[in-house]
């Protein structure tokens, strides 16, 4: 049913997800980001956020991407123009916890921004484990705790970017928690939905933010998660009418193009290729890969977005089916939305409302329901009310 995808160079994080359950994210600090002063977050195992345009939302998810990229030894991607605009301050801070295996892991990471420097350096970073220290780098001196290794080295380079990447090999801990947070997923799959390619030129062990490595990504997963690759194609035939199945063939020595299979009336069957899909059609194969292959396995993970494509009808089922998927699995699933069938499923118990006072900094507060039962969510939100 599903034709063959051939090898390819990989990237991306080539571990199980088995390696990283149970795991969940705690906590969430951010000091000087755009529009989060003083900020915490503690995200629940399913939850709701919902607020206005420009309420602070999305930053949340731009807030964690930039910090598993600098956490990986990218480029800093802190820069000059991610600063709160309203204060004067040379410092960012952030801090990320973690639940991992019964265990609580807290990054913590200081940048200052010198006079008319757009980067920002590395002041000091520090990852803890139960409290106890197992990384810390202070002013371009790193200390490494255990495994006998905890003398201070000086480090031969400019403080602009991550050290911690550098312990991974040596400290089970670090590993640990790089990767878990690279199975924390910060998702945007309505803003270009077209952009998703349909020619996969290797294997993406993990979907890229805006998904435009989805045939790479399913390339991977037909080869390593063959359950999560059926269970996807089950599930869209029950919601996309003529579904037959998803296909990779050959274009070149390397390339495979990602195709779906439909049948007509007649039992004529058609194949389409991804970008010859419709936006909802692509944007539902999206979501039930995410469901199958991230979800189920315990991953954390943020959609912002995820039905501007997509019919109450077709909303619904991946809805439920996605909240028990995290139920079982002990993973998270956090969604960003407007859409008055999941503001009516999920705000009552499970709504964060995100909101700014003058257009200060973000504030949050539980969703307030409707004591009287007169009025579901979603009406409450059109008329305004939610914040009475």
């Amino acid at each position: 049913m599903v034709g063959n995808a051939g090898g390819g160079s990989q990237t991306g994080a080539n571990k199980g997800h088995s390696t990283y359950n149970p795991a969940m994210l705690k906590r969430l600090y951010i000091d000087n980001f755009r529009c989060f002063v003083n900020f915490e977050y503690a995200p629940e195992r399913k939850q709701l956020l919902l607020g206005a345009n420009g309420s602070g939302k999305s930053s949340l998810l731009d807030a964690i991407r930039f910090l598993k990229r600098f956490l990986h030894g990218a480029e800093n991607p802190f820069l000059d123009t991610t600063r709160t605009r309203w204060l004067a301050l040379s410092e960012q801070i952030f801090e990320i916890e973690a639940l991992l295996d019964g265990k609580s892991y807290k990054y913590r990471v200081e940048t200052r921004f010198a006079p008319n420097s757009p980067i920002s350096t590395v002041r000091s970073e520090s990852l803890k484990v139960a409290e106890s220290l197992v990384f810390e780098q202070v002013d371009g001196m790193i200390h490494f705790f255990g495994g006998g290794a905890d003398a201070p080295s000086t480090l031969p380079r400019k403080m602009t970017n991550s050290s911690l990447y550098l312990a991974r090999l040596n400290n089970a801990s670090v590993d640990r928690f790089l990767g878990w947070i690279e199975h924390v997923h910060c998702l945007r799959i309505d803003a270009y939905p077209d952009a998703m390619a349909d020619t996969a030129e290797g294997e993406d062990t993990l979907p890229e933010d805006e998904l435009e490595n989805l045939a790479d990504w399913y390339r991977h997963l037909v080869q390593a998660d063959p359950g999560a690759n059926l269970a996807t194609i089950n599930s869209l035939g029950n919601v996309l009418e003529g579904f037959v199945s998803l296909q990779l063939d050959q274009l070149g020595i390397n390339s495979r193009i990602l195709r779906a299979n439909f049948v007509q009336a007649g039992n004529k069957k058609i194949a389409y290729s991804l970008s010859e899909l419709s936006d909802g059609q692509r944007q539902l194969i999206a979501l039930y890969m995410i469901l199958h292959a991230l979800i189920a396995k315990g991953d954390t993970v943020f959609i912002d977005e995820p039905d501007n494509y997509i019919s109450l009808r077709e909303i619904q089922p991946w809805l439920l089916a996605a909240e028990e998927a995290a139920e079982d699995s002990k993973g998270q699933l956090i969604l960003i939305s407007h859409h008055p069938e999941i503001l009516n499923q999920w705000a009552q118990e499970d709504g964060l409302r995100f909101f700014r006072e003058q257009n200060g900094h973000v504030r949050t507060e539980k969703f307030k329901s409707d004591f009287d039962g007169l009025l579901q969510p979603s009406e409450l939100i059109a008329r305004g009310w939610e914040n009475e």
